[in-house]
C-alpha cells in the first residue's frame, strides 16, 4: 500500500490549523534561512529549565563546566548538522525515514516510544514554569500546570510556521528577561567567582557529558529534521558559505543559550545549592519599589520562555504518534485532522506527567532517554549518509511492506538494542571507564559498529556505482509530483 499524498494535496494548513502530519512538506513552504533555524533552536533549547545545568556542573568548577558544554557541542555538531540536512534533502520527520533503516513495524514502535520521551520532557518545563508563576502570584500550582500547558498546546496546533514567527519575536523578550534577571543577580548577592572556578566537590566527565548530552544537542537531533524539511531545499548548486550555515545553525543554537544560561545557574545554585539555579525564585533580598516590579516582570517573561522547547517536545510527539499510526487512517490521513487531535491528546499527557511531579526524577528520565535516543539516531543518520540518500525517494517511506523482512529490519533493531542495554547496564568490571567517557555515548558507538559491520556484509547491499544522484532524485520527484 502506498499513502504517499499527491503533491497538489499535500495541504499544510486547514482552519488555522496545520494539518500535514508527517507527509512531505510541499516546496512552496520550505523557505526557512539559517538564521531562522538557528533563532529556532536558540529559543527551543532556550529556556526557564536550562540553567539547571549549573547545578548538575556545579561540582567541576566553572572552567571544567565550561569545557563540558563545548565538548558536548563538538560531540553533537556532526550528528545535529547530518539531521539538518537530511531534512532539507527529503522534507519528512526522520522517524519516518526510520521506516527505511529499522523497518516499518519497528520505526512505528520507536515512534511510540519518543512520543512518551518527549512528554516527558513537556511535563519537565510545564513544570518549572508553573512553579515559578505560582511561586511570583501566591497561587495554587495546578492552575498554572494547565495554564502553561494550554498556551502551548494551541500554538503547536497552529504548526511550525507560527511556531518560528512566534520564537523569532519573542527571541529578544527571553534575552532581555534572563538579561535583566542575571543583572540583579550579581549586583544584589555578593559572589565570590575566583572560589568558584576550580572543582568543589566529586564529579566524573563521563556521567557529567551523559547529562548534558541528554539534556540537550543529542537528545534534540533527531527532532531537528521535523524542523530543518521547512528550510530551503538541499541544493548540489548552494554555495559552502550556505550549506555551512544550514549545517551548524541548529546545533549552534542549542547549545549557546545552555553555554550561557548554565552559567548563570551555575553561579545561582552557589547561592543556594540544589534551587539557586532558578534564578527567576530567587528572592532579591534589599530590592523594592520599581525594581521589584522589573524583577518579577522579568520572571514571569522567564516562565514564559518554557513555551519554546515545550512546544518543540509536543510538536515531535505529534509527528512521532502520527508516525507510528499512520496506516490506520489510509491515504486521507492529511485529511482526517489526526495531527490537531493527536495534539490536544498528548498535550493533556504532558500535563498530567507534570502535575504527577517528573520535575523530581530528571535524572532517570535522562538517563533513559538517552540509552534508546543515541543508538537510534546513530544508525539512522549512518545508513541515511551512507545508503538512503542516495537510494530512496519520498514515496517508498510510505509504502508498508508485505513482508516481515523489510516491517522488522534486525540488521539495524540488533545493534541499536545492544547499544541501549550497554547505554543503561554498562560493561561490568570495565565500568569504571564511564568516569571519563559517556556511558549512553559509548554504548550508541558499540552499537553502530556493530552495523556497520552488518551493512558490509549483508548480501541485499545498494552498490554506490548504481545509485542516482539524490539532489535530481529529490528534485525530479519534487517537479512529478506537482
Amino acid at each position: 500500500m502506498d499513502f504517499m499524498p499527491k503533491h497538489s494535496d499535500n495541504t499544510v494548513v486547514e482552519d488555522g490549523f496545520e494539518v500535514i502530519g508527517v507527509n512531505p512538506i510541499p516546496k512552496n513552504e520550505r523557505n526557512m534561512s539559517p538564521w531562522k533555524f538557528f533563532i529556532f533552536w536558540a529559543m527551543v533549547s532556550g529556556a526557564a529549565l536550562v540553567p539547571i545545568a549549573g547545578k548538575e556542573l556545579y561540582n567541576m568548577g566553572l572552567i571544567y563546566a565550561i569545557i563540558a558544554i563545548v565538548i558536548a557541542l563538538l560531540i553533537g555538531l556532526i550528528p545535529a548538522g547530518l539531521i539538518s540536512d537530511m531534512g532539507r534533502q527529503i522534507p519528512v520527520p526522520s522517524l519516518v525515514v526510520a521506516r527505511k533503516t529499522y523497518g516499518y513495524m519497528t520505526s512505528g514502535a520507536y515512534s511510540l516510544i519518543f512520543t512518551f520521551l518527549n512528554l516527558g520532557y513537556f511535563g519537565l518545563n510545564d513544570s518549572v514554569g508553573a512553579v515559578i508563576l505560582s511561586s511570583l502570584t501566591h497561587s495554587p500550582i495546578l492552575y498554572w500546570y494547565i495554564i502553561m500547558g494550554a498556551i502551548q498546546i494551541l500554538l503547536v496546533l497552529l504548526g511550525a510556521k507560527w511556531l518560528e514567527y512566534f520564537f523569532r519575536y519573542t527571541a529578544p523578550l527571553l534575552v532581555i528577561s534572563f538579561g535583566i534577571l542575571t543583572y540583579f543577580l550579581f549586583t544584589t548577592y555578593t559572589i565570590n567567582v575566583s572560589n568558584l572556578l576550580n572543582p568543589i566537590g566529586k564529579y566524573t566527565w563521563g556521567g557529567a557529558l551523559d547529562f548534558l548530552l541528554g539534556f540537550s544537542i543529542l537528545a534534540w537531533t533527531y527532532k531537528i529534521s521535523t524542523q530543518s524539511r521547512f528550510g530551503r531545499p538541499f541544493s548540489g548548486k548552494e554555495n559552502k558559505k550556505t550549506r555551512a550555515g544550514y549545517f551548524v545553525a541548529s546545533p549552534l543554537g542549542i547549545m549557546l543559550p545552555v553555554l550561557l544560561m548554565g552559567i548563570v545557574g551555575f553561579f545561582g545554585n552557589s547561592l543556594n545549592p540544589g534551587s539557586g539555579w532558578n534564578i527567576a525564585v530567587l528572592s532579591f533580598p534589599g530590592v523594592s519599589g520599581i525594581d521589584r516590579i522589573i524583577i518579577i516582570i522579568a520572571a514571569i517573561l522567564l516562565a514564559l520562555s518554557l513555551i519554546h522547547p515545550n512546544a518543540m517536545n509536543l510538536y515531535p510527539a505529534t509527528a512521532d504518534l502520527l508516525t507510528s499510526i499512520q496506516p490506520l487512517f489510509g491515504k486521507s490521513v492529511h485529511e482526517k485532522w489526526a495531527q490537531p487531535v493527536a495534539t490536544l491528546l498528548l498535550g493533556i499527557g504532558g500535563i498530567i506527567l507534570a502535575i504527577e511531579g517528573i520535575l523530581a526524577r530528571i535524572s532517570g528520565f535522562i538517563d533513559i532517554l538517552e540509552a534508546i535516543i543515541f543508538p537510534f539516531t546513530f544508525i539512522l543518520i549512518f545508513d541515511w549518509f551512507k545508503n538512503l540518500r542516495h537510494t530512496t525517494r519520498i514515496g517508498d517511506y510510505y509504502k508498508i511492506p508485505r513482508n516481515i523482512k523489510n516491517n522488522i529490519k534486525f540488521g539495524a533493531l540488533i545493534p541499536a538494542f545492544i547499544g541501549t542495554v550497554i547505554a543503561i547496564f554498562g560493561i561490568g568490571p570495565y565500568d569504571y571507564i564511564f568516569a571519563y567517557f559517556p556511558k549512553a555515548l559509548f554504548g550508541s558507538f558499540i552499537g553502530l559498529l556493530l552495523y556497520i559491520v552488518i551493512y558490509y556484509i549483508r548480501p541485499e547491499r545498494v552498490q554506490l556505482s548504481e545509485k542516482q544522484n539524490d539532489y535530481d532524485r529529490f528534485n525530479m520527484e519534487a517537479e512529478d509530483s506537482q
